[in-house]
Formats: structure tokens, C-alpha cells, sequence
């Protein structure tokens, strides 16, 4: 479950994808999201799912699902409380970049290495960590929230149920309020993109002030991790032009050869490609 999409996918019992679907999800609200997925599990598993698991864009603890800041009208504990009742299955909960680096880590480019970070950049800023090959989720579920990292419009957001400092600055969401407030034009993340392909002087504005707000948090993961590999995806973070901009921000940046810095291979399949590992785990099949 992303801030705008919801990818569902299944997968037979050695790991082989079978099936995949991916659809809007703007106004789906818990009870909306469990009928749907029960719907798209009838097609793609017609004997019913063996386990599922499922990923949401924010802190899950201990299998109850915390605030979401890009979707606050979606109740996911109420969601998968429907879920496990209407498939009858064992469910799995986590977050959604979790999910995603679980899916780099197992079948993507990082499975020659036992410690990486994958960042997401889409309509928020995440953070999903793998270290000794396992994924790490800290105390409260919280560990990677990185849109809350004080780097960007103001040190401390004012409301914490509101995008994080980095997030406003780099997330699809707050590009587009800033180009509403700076630009005096309402429009989604993605046009600021074509404006700045266009040279409007704004929106090149925002994009390398993306790219700085980034780079300064990659610098901070770095520091912090010490990851093998520091992989970027979502749906923004997975634009060359993004990574180009990046880069550009780090170069110096001796200590983060470009080697590590590297683009998810799995792009927008790296989160349901963690999720079905995740449910095979459930199922005792789980293999690398």
C-alpha cells in the first residue's frame, strides 16, 4: 500500500511470481482497502491465499499499523483485521519500505551484501534497513522513518502527524505544495518535473533543492549505517534525472564513492517482491 497506489502480487510456492496487479488508491479507506485485496486474491489465487503479507507507508508495531501521513484517512489495523478474516490466512504486517529493502536485499541487487539502506523517494521519503541480513525495525517500529529527519523547510516540524522536514522538501507531496505556494500552481509532484524539463526557473529551483535536501540525508545515513549499499527507489527516487541530481549533490563526497549509491533493480515490484518473501516466511518456505 503506497501514499497513491496499491500493488498486489502472488506467487506459488517455490517464489515464482504468477500474477500482479497495480491500481489507484487515493481515497481507499480500511474497509475499502481489505475488500479490494480480498477481490484481487480471489483472481490471482483461486484456492486461496496460503499467507499474505502486507506493507503500509508508515511505523508498524508489533502488527498494529501507526499513523499514516500521506494516507491519515486509511485505518490499516482495521484493514488487516478484515483481511485475516475474509482470507481466512495468516497476514503479516509491516512497513512498506521494509518491505522493499527485504525485496533488494533477497532478489535484488542487494543480495551479495548483508547490510544496506534502501530510500524511497514517492509521495514521502522512507527508509527501509537491512543489517547482518535481517530487516531492522527499532523499538517502536519507527527505525527508518527518514521524511522526519530535521533536514529541510525547518529543524522540528510543528505538528508531528504533518510531513517531515525532509520529506516536504523531497517527497512527491511536498513538491507539489511548495510549487502551490512558490509557483502559485496547484499540481501533482510529477508536473514540477515537467515544468523544470521545460526550464521553468521555479521548478528547477525545488528539484536541486531536492537533491541537496537528499544528499545531506544520505550523508547522515552514511555516517550513521555504514550500509554496504545505499539503494534508491519509489516512484520518484527511481527517475534517472533524481539519481543524476543526487550524485551531482555528493560529488566530493569521498567517503560515498558512487559505487554505493546505487538505483533499485526491482523498482516499483521491490516492495510486493519483499511482501511475498515475507509470506512465504509465514508459510516456513522462505528461501535466499
Amino acid at each position: 500500500m503506497g501514499g497513491t497506489h496499491i500493488r498486489v502480487a502472488a506467487a506459488d510456492g517455490t517464489g515464482k511470481l504468477i500474477g500482479s496487479r497495480r491500481e489507484p488508491a487515493h481515497s481507499l479507506d480500511g474497509q475499502d482497502l481489505a475488500r479490494r485485496v480480498i477481490e484481487l486474491a480471489a483472481v490471482l489465487c483461486p484456492d486461496g491465499p496460503a499467507a499474505v503479507a502486507i506493507g503500509f507507508p508508515g511505523p508498524v508495531t508489533d502488527g498494529e499499523v501507526g499513523h499514516l501521513v500521506n494516507r491519515p484517512e486509511l485505518d490499516g489495523d482495521e484493514a488487516v483485521a478484515l483481511l485475516r478474516e475474509g482470507l481466512g490466512a495468516p497476514v503479516a504486517v509491516d512497513n512498506d519500505v521494509n518491505l522493499a529493502a527485504l525485496g533488494e536485499h533477497r532478489c535484488g541487487c542487494g543480495q551479495a551484501v548483508s547490510d544496506l539502506a534502501f530510500v524511497a523517494v514517492g509521495t514521502g521519503v522512507g527508509m527501509g534497513i537491512v543489517a547482518a541480513g535481517r530487516v531492522l525495525h527499532g523499538a517502536r517500529g519507527g527505525a527508518g522513518e527518514l521524511g522526519t529527519l530535521p533536514i529541510g523547510t525547518a529543524p522540528v516540524a510543528p505538528d508531528p502527524r504533518a510531513l517531515g522536514p525532509l520529506e516536504a522538501v523531497a517527497g512527491g507531496s511536498g513538491l507539489a505544495a511548495r510549487w502551490a505556494e512558490l509557483g502559485g500552481k496547484e499540481a501533482a509532484g510529477r508536473d514540477v518535473f515537467a515544468a523544470a524539463a521545460a526550464d521553468d526557473a521555479v521548478a528547477r529551483r525545488l528539484l536541486r533543492e531536492q537533491a541537496e535536501a537528499l544528499a545531506m540525508a544520505i550523508r547522515a545515513i552514511d555516517a550513521l549505517l555504514d550500509p554496504a549499499l545505499v539503494v534508491l527507489g519509489g516512484g520518484i527516487g527511481s527517475r534517472p534525472d533524481v539519481l543524476a541530481r543526487l550524485r551531482s549533490a555528493l560529488a566530493g563526497a569521498e567517503d560515498l564513492p558512487y559505487s554505493r549509491l546505487v538505483p533499485s533493480i526491482l523498482g516499483e515490484r521491490a516492495g510486493v517482491i519483499g511482501a511475498l518473501q515475507a509470506a512465504r516466511a509465514l508459510c516456513g518456505t522462505a528461501s535466499r
